[in-house]
């Protein structure tokens, strides 16, 4: 095994990948590195002038960033599946490499503690929804973006938590991880053109593989300011679009199908605006979910 560099040996490499002889060696070098090297790429990066080491020095920190990426998804499907909200922040983070973790959790505790101070044992199903919905649309104003629904920012997280807005499966997503962390029984459900949550009679175990239609009480949309629905409305709105009903579009869906979901649409939207890094970087995180 090699001995591992110095911080002054890292920086003597990086200074060589602007030599054209030995950049392809020096750039896989540098990628091995992975993240110990991150802080000293962002540094050269403020600092270079140069197009070229410019280009160069991107490349290598959006490769370590890739692969730290899919690393982490890989590690999150073999042993976490069950934490929607680690597996949303690695899709964040490789759009965000300098992802501020700290406070997209403080806000998430947040709304939380916003909803801790209103629930009691004595609230119906009904009653809890009223009071997350006030919590979440009235007191700290999210609401669906519905102006510029392709907004990448729509997709993240943290972008949510800061702009109050987010497409169908984020708003959802978010509205179902606060839920959950109080104790309400919200899960999202994969519904085609749309992506609302279902309201079950009890907290479920991940993947949800044992739920019925008769556990599901009602479904709520985030994405509409949490417009509450009957399975019978849902139903009418899958046979509106001549789509056979099946358990798997009125159950809550896992984990695994809400993230593919959330990277389809980045996928499309980073081919669309020509960002190729990120197109393809969430492909590669798709193949880590499908393989």
């Amino acid at each position: 095994m090699s001995k591992p560099l110095n911080e002054k040996e890292i920086r003597s490499l990086v200074s060589l990948i602007d030599d054209n002889e030995v950049y392809e060696t020096v750039f896989a070098k540098i990628v091995d590195l992975g993240d110990e090297v991150i802080n000293i790429l962002d540094e050269e990066l403020e600092v270079t002038l140069d197009v070229v080491k410019n280009n160069r020095l991107q490349a290598a920190y959006n490769q370590i960033i890739l692969n730290s990426c899919v690393s982490e998804m890989k590690e999150w499907k073999a042993n976490n599946a069950r934490n929607l909200f680690r597996g949303l922040t690695i899709i964040s983070r490789l759009r965000y490499p300098q992802l501020d973790l700290e406070f997209v959790n403080q806000e998430i505790n947040r709304l939380k503690d916003s909803l801790w101070l209103e629930l009691n044992d004595n609230l119906t199903a009904l009653e809890k929804v009223r009071i997350l919905n006030n919590v979440f649309f009235d007191m700290y104003g999210f609401s669906g973006d519905t102006k510029d629904f392709f907004n990448p920012k729509n997709s993240f997280l943290i972008d949510i938590l800061k702009r109050k807005k987010g497409n169908p499966i984020t708003m959802s997503s978010l509205y179902s991880i606060v839920a959950q962390s109080v104790g309400i029984p919200v899960y999202g459900i994969n519904l085609p053109r749309h992506f609302i949550v279902a309201y079950a009679d009890s907290l479920l175990r991940h993947p949800y593989t044992s739920v019925k239609r008769t556990n599901i009480l009602f479904y709520v949309n985030p994405f509409a300011n949490g417009e509450i629905y009957s399975q019978k409305e849902v139903l009418g709105f899958l046979n509106k679009l001549n789509i056979k009903t099946k358990d798997e579009l009125l159950l809550p869906c896992s984990n695994m199908v809400t993230l593919h979901r959330t990277l389809n649409n980045l996928i499309l939207i980073y081919k669309n605006n020509g960002d190729k890094f990120l197109e393809d970087g969430y492909k590669k995180l798709n193949e880590v979910l499908d393989s």
